[in-house]
This record gives structure tokens, C-alpha cells and sequence, in this order.
């Protein structure tokens, strides 16, 4: 199943980029604020972050990697669990669930995907198709 995981590869195209995340971990999107509304590259940062299900940090860059051990309701699962334990309303996770399902689905294994307040779009492909990052040095 392909899915959205943190990752640091192509971190810095953007000044305001950042990656606090644990490399892998899947990720999710966090609500944003009314003041990331006007300004999405201003001092907070909640509309371009994705926050990873285990470590609740985040990152301004997520990878497309294709996790085969994992089933829809796995996911499904780890992302109520995670946003329970933020003490975020996971009510809307099955909507939310749905919603990154669909949008990694149009992309290949290996796209870096990017955030800017409520669309998602790609930013660079890697070579983790073939299971390796490129070392950023």
C-alpha cells in the first residue's frame, strides 16, 4: 500500500524547511491555524507541516513509499491511535484517511510531496523506488 511517511530528502529547497520527524514514520496532516491562513509561510508553521503517527513531530516534506505489510484498516487504525494520543478529535480520521489515500494514489513510490495549507503537491522524485535515498551532502 502506497503511503505518506516523513522524510528528509529534498529538505531545504525552502528557507522555512524543517524536518523533526522520524524518517519513515507515517505521517498525517495537522489542522491549521486562521493565522496561517493569510500568510501559509509566516512564523507558524501548522499549514505546511505533516506530523509523523509515533512521534509527533514534523516535517515539511513527506515521501510516497509503498508499505506492503500495512492493510487500510492498519492505517486506519495508527492514525486514530496518534491523533487520540495528541489529543486530537479522531472522529474525522476515516475522512482524513480517505482524503491522503486518494492523493498518494495519483503519485509514484518515491514522490516528495509538500504542504501548503490545505493542498498537496509534489516536489521532487527520489530514487526509493529502488529502496535508497540519495545522501543530501
Amino acid at each position: 500500500m502506497k503511503l505518506l511517511t516523513a522524510t528528509a530528502y529534498a529538505q531545504g529547497l525552502r528557507v522555512d524547511d524543517f524536518h523533526w520527524a522520524v524518517e519513515g514514520e507515517l505521517v498525517t496532516l495537522r489542522a491549521f491555524c486562521d493565522m496561517h491562513l493569510d500568510r501559509p509561510h509566516g512564523r507558524c508553521e501548522c499549514g505546511r507541516v505533516f506530523v509523523g503517527l509515533g512521534s509527533f513531530y514534523g516535517t515539511t516534506t513527506a515521501m510516497v513509499r509503498d508499505l506492503p505489510g500495512i492493510t487500510e484498516t492498519d492505517y486506519l487504525e495508527a492514525l486514530r491511535n496518534s491523533l487520540d494520543a495528541q489529543g486530537w478529535d479522531a472522529r474525522h480520521a476515516d475522512a482524513e484517511a480517505s482524503r491522503l489515500l486518494t492523493e498518494v494514489d495519483r503519485w509514484p513510490v518515491g514522490a516528495i510531496v509538500e504542504r501548503f495549507v490545505d493542498g498537496l503537491s509534489v516536489r521532487a522524485l527520489s530514487d526509493a523506488s529502488i529502496g535508497r535515498v540519495p545522501d543530501r551532502r
